[in-house]
């Protein structure tokens, strides 16, 4: 299972998630995430792009292992060419969404429904937020 859970602790996204991870799956399956918090089941993941391959927990590293030696196998300078082309400006952009994600939670952690949602999902029950 998958989440991004931020708005059930009355706050902001993160590690430039709301940056990476429109990119990885669209706008729309991310909005769905990031403003509801629901938990995105695997086969969802998988058919949504968020992972590459689902296999039984017994065959992970296995699996693992066969997609890094599959890359390991690439003439290397196209390998790290093309990773490069794909990331472009990435590490900037991340960097500039993560300053404005943390202006976000830093001015959200002050209030009533930050403390509220840490509450409710220590308590394990719905939050009771009060927009304050």
């Amino acid at each position: 299972r998958f989440s991004a859970n931020f708005v059930s602790l009355g706050f902001h996204a993160g590690f430039g998630i709301s940056h990476t991870l429109p990119r990885v799956i669209g706008q729309q399956k991310a909005a769905l995430m990031l403003l509801t918090g629901r938990r995105v089941k695997a086969a969802d993941a998988l058919a949504w792009g968020l992972i590459d391959e689902l296999v039984p927990a017994d065959e992970l590293r296995a699996a693992a292992t066969a997609l890094a030696a599959e890359i390991a196998a690439a003439a290397p300078l196209g390998v790290e060419a093309t990773r490069a082309t794909l990331r472009g400006a990435l590490a900037e952009a991340v960097r500039r969404q993560t300053e404005h994600e943390r202006a976000e939670q830093d001015r959200l952690m002050a209030t009533a429904d930050f403390r509220e949602g840490i509450r409710a999902v220590a308590e394990r029950r719905p939050g009771n937020f009060i927009r304050a």
